[in-house]
């Protein structure tokens, strides 16, 4: 498996190379422009003869050129003239043959102009030719020459030095890019060094989000959410697995006591059968209590939904009266629904949280009283109540209403159930991108689920 580099050895390559790309691109540049201020030197140079020529040429008698022209161009050895008049006499010359061969295979200009010369040697020359009109009406035919050569010791020393300057600078920007890196990445190792300390039993721990650069800030501030989501999450599975053990306990612990106590010592059947029928019973609670938390489980995971249908919740609601009407009776109670609301949902699961609601209203709603549903739609959101007069619930015990195993506080407590009922209803509630609430005042109990009327839709 090839190593994995990491983040500050990445950030120190790539400056590294973008700083030599950098320089070696500024090095040729700063080569290339020293190149073509020589040249231009070189036809500066060069121009400056040949007005100088011309004055000569112009100023004295003609017999006497030659002569002016030797005198004040023969000290430029770095300079190939080569000067003939109108009738091809050479009044000037220290061109070699190959130049001069060359220039008779090219024209004279009338202007100055610039050309640069290969000769058949390979030699490059920076040239100028052309024909210079005199006063006294003749003309002469300059041809001046300097070799490309005459810098090359020059550019190749400017090279050395700069392929050295580059060098050196890549290495300085290398090395202070990766000091530079690594200071800049320390605040995330410390941030990984305070995240390394958080555990299982540490995540009430935050990270430092304040100290931290403002490209952290946000990252830090995530995952403190993060944590403060798991550390809500773990405390409640913490204190869940010790209810349901409390829930299981109870009654094995019953069921336990009692077969010890029968095979203590010899019974008749009717004893026996009283063991195993409370035994029964017991078994029976415990298996609605593990349906209850499947069911529970299944609810609360990500597309809890099996399907979606059209449900007319006043049908849902009658069907729960009518099922409810002599348990309401016995206790005397009166059952009614008010108003009519539909939404795109599982009927089975609206059917069982709107059960759980109206069992529980039986059970504590005073005697006389009635029961009431309401149902209401309006702006693309369906509420149903379930009222019921009877002893108010505490108000610190109203946040914790919906939680697993809560039964609320005595006096007011469920009879039957493992306290999950509210707890499905919930969790059938979120399923449906809903929520669910319970207020309670001084003489009447109302839940709330509200429901969406259209599921929400992913953007495409």
């Amino acid at each position: 498996m090839r190593p994995r580099l990491s983040i500050a050895t990445r950030l120190t390559v790539l400056f590294a190379t973008v700083a030599t790309v950098v320089l070696a691109a500024l090095g040729v540049a700063i080569y290339l422009s020293a190149r073509h201020d020589l040249v231009a030197q070189d036809f500066t140079e060069l121009e400056n003869k040949v007005a100088l020529i011309a004055d000569l040429a112009a100023g004295g008698a003609a017999g006497q050129r030659a002569q002016r022209l030797a005198e004040a161009l023969g000290h430029h050895p770095d300079i190939e003239f080569h000067i003939i008049d109108e009738h091809g006499t050479p009044l000037f010359s220290t061109a070699s043959p190959l130049l001069r061969k060359h220039a008779r295979t090219q024209p004279a200009d009338l202007a100055v102009r610039r050309h640069d010369w290969t000769l058949a040697d390979g030699s490059c020359l920076h040239v100028l030719h052309l024909r210079q009109p005199l006063a006294d009406g003749s003309t002469l035919t300059t041809l001046l020459a300097i070799d490309d050569a005459r810098h090359a010791a020059f550019l190749q020393r400017f090279r050395h030095l700069l392929a050295i300057a580059i060098v050196t600078a890549a290495l300085a920007s290398s090395l202070l890019g990766g000091y530079v890196v690594r200071r800049t990445l320390r605040p995330l190792r410390a941030l990984s060094d305070e995240a390394r300390q958080i555990t299982a039993g540490r995540l009430q721990r935050r990270l430092s989000a304040d100290a931290a650069p403002a490209e952290l800030e946000q990252l830090a501030q995530t995952l403190n959410g993060m944590l403060a989501r798991l550390q809500q999450d773990f405390a409640r599975l913490t204190e869940f697995s010790g209810d349901l053990a409390h829930e299981l306990r109870t009654p094995i612990t019953n069921m336990l006591t009692q077969v010890q106590v029968v095979l203590a010592h010899p019974r008749s059947n009717d004893a026996y059968r009283e063991t195993l029928a409370s035994c029964a019973e017991e078994l029976q609670r415990l298996a609605h209590t593990v349906s209850d938390l499947l069911y529970l489980a299944q609810a609360e995971a990500p597309g809890a939904l099996p399907s979606r249908e059209h449900v007319a919740l006043e049908d849902v609601v009658d069907s729960l009266l009518e099922f409810y009407s002599l348990l309401a009776e016995d206790r005397q109670l009166q059952l009614r629904r008010e108003g009519r609301a539909s939404v795109q949902g599982n009927r089975l699961m609206l059917h069982r949280a709107i059960a759980n609601l109206l069992s529980n209203a039986l059970q504590h709603a005073t005697a006389g009283t009635p029961v009431v549903v309401t149902l209401e739609e309006a702006a693309g959101q369906c509420r149903i109540t379930v009222h019921n007069s009877g002893r108010p619930i505490s108000a610190d015990i109203l946040p914790r209403l919906f939680d697993r195993f809560h039964r609320g506080e005595r006096g007011h407590t469920r009879s039957d159930g493992a306290g999950l009922g509210l707890a499905i209803t919930r969790a059938i509630v979120q399923a449906h991108g809903g929520s669910a609430t319970v207020t309670s005042g001084a003489t009447a109990t109302t839940f709330e689920l509200l429901l969406p009327s259209r599921p929400a839709t992913s953007p495409a």
